[in-house]
């Protein structure tokens, strides 16, 4: 009878398994060879402890599934298995960063040559940048115009 209760055991165990790990139904086939060798030992002890087996397998079965698809991604293997979704808080709303609305008004200097797009350090931070107008040499000092989504305008400054 103890052979019985743990080839149920495993059963489970591959079942939930099943549902972590890609294993193209090789896991499903254990598991349903274990339980299968679990029914005939039960049924070898007697009748009423083998239809007691298959109550059991009816009944956990639908609860190894709940265990296997809810409780496995939040332990800390799951959590390596499986993707997370970002946090409520970390969703950004709408289309322009804080960050880059904070520049506008700074001073910075191109970092690459602006023709019109290129790279600019401005407030000490790498942004890409596009220039307003004119071709902006490497190395002018240039000031944040205007913010329109992700794209930074700047204009060159005279100095």
């Amino acid at each position: 009878m103890t052979l019985a209760i743990v080839l149920t055991l495993v059963a489970l165990i591959l079942v939930m398994l099943e549902l972590t790990f890609p294993s193209f139904g090789i896991l499903s086939l254990g598991a349903a060879t274990a339980y299968a060798f679990a029914l005939v030992n039960a049924f070898a002890v007697g009748e009423a402890a083998g239809w007691t087996f298959v109550v059991v397998g009816v009944v956990t079965l639908p609860i190894a599934i709940a265990v296997g698809f809810k409780v496995i991604p939040h332990t800390p293997i799951g959590r390596m298995l499986f993707l997370q979704g970002p946090k409520p808080e970390d969703i950004q709303h709408g289309t322009t960063p804080t960050e880059l609305n904070q520049l506008i008004g700074a001073t910075g200097e191109a970092i690459t040559d602006l023709r019109p797009s290129g790279v600019a350090r401005i407030s000490g931070r790498r942004v890409d940048v596009v220039a307003s107008g004119r071709f902006v040499p490497k190395g002018s000092a240039v000031s944040v115009a205007d913010v329109d989504g992700t794209r930074v305008v700047v204009r060159a400054t005279g100095s």
